[in-house]
């Protein structure tokens, strides 16, 4: 692990990965941006592209996040003044993880951020985990998991999916999870451990990250967190850290929906020690 080794933070929807990247960008050692949703998109389809001109290669990759359909989530008001700079790059820095390594980096500099290091913290990595853990073998890997009746129960309230499509969700990322992450680097950290003992909890999340720990992390918030103040469901991480959302899901889910959703949910409740 270096200084400039991303740290991608993965797992279920609503298990805590807005929160984490919150307190590690309030190190001021990190930059992680709002959700980018395509990560996994361009480096699958990027071979794609091969007999394009670099300028049209350039183009391409800016194209997948500026027509995605939560572009704003980004909180910069145009991406050109970086496709002007890479498309001029010298040949021996036209390839494809310059580029990402690149626009992290100016996402960063519109926000403020200096930081060598970034990070992504996009629940929907999980979907293409196979191809970027590939195309990273050399990342930090921090597998988020969660009680999944609650994961499910937030998925629900935020309009995310319904119960059964939320509950497919939870499984699938934690066995992407599961098959992806033995190869590389990586460390899972309990959604309920990070908010029962934030300090133990981020201690162990910043030395395994290479990262120096303090405790007024915990409360300090970062500038220009994009989708955190546009998204009504991640309003909660503006606020100090609390285990009040443990066992939420009994306040909008009765016993009868959660024996329906299906048996591998079940399965892997048990497995994970939350049945």
């Amino acid at each position: 692990m270096t200084k400039n080794t991303p740290l991608m933070i993965v797992g279920a929807p609503r298990s805590g990965n807005t929160l984490v990247r919150r307190v590690l960008m309030a190190s001021g050692q990190i930059y992680i941006p709002p959700e980018t949703y395509v990560l996994g998109e361009l480096i699958e389809n990027w071979r794609r592209a091969a007999l394009l001109s670099w300028r049209d290669k350039v183009w391409l990759f800016c194209a997948y996040f500026d027509r995605h359909p939560h572009r704003n989530d980004m909180d910069i008001a145009s991406l050109s003044p970086f496709a002007d700079t890479a498309a001029r790059w010298p040949r021996a820095q036209r390839n494809l993880r310059a580029l990402l390594d690149g626009f992290y980096r100016f996402m960063a500099g519109e926000h403020g951020y200096t930081q060598a290091r970034w990070g992504d913290k996009t629940p929907w990595n999980t979907v293409h985990l196979k191809s970027i853990t590939r195309f990273y073998p050399d990342a930090q890997y921090l597998h988020l998991l969660r009680d999944g009746r609650d994961s499910v129960a937030s998925q629900v309230r935020a309009d995310m999916r319904d119960i059964d499509e939320a509950a497919r969700r939870w499984i699938s990322a934690n066995e992407m999870c599961e098959r992806h992450l033995r190869k590389v680097s990586h460390l899972q950290m309990r959604y309920e451990d990070i908010v029962r003992d934030p300090e133990t909890s981020f201690a162990r999340v910043f030395d395994w990250a290479g990262l120096r720990f303090e405790s007024r992390f915990l409360t300090e918030v970062p500038a220009r967190m994009g989708d955190v103040t546009l998204r009504t469901h991640h309003a909660n991480v503006l606020e100090p850290i609390t285990p009040r959302s443990i066992g939420g899901w009994t306040r909008s889910l009765d016993a009868a929906q959660v024996s329906a959703l299906p048996a591998p949910f079940h399965a892997m409740m048990t497995k994970y020690g939350y049945g």
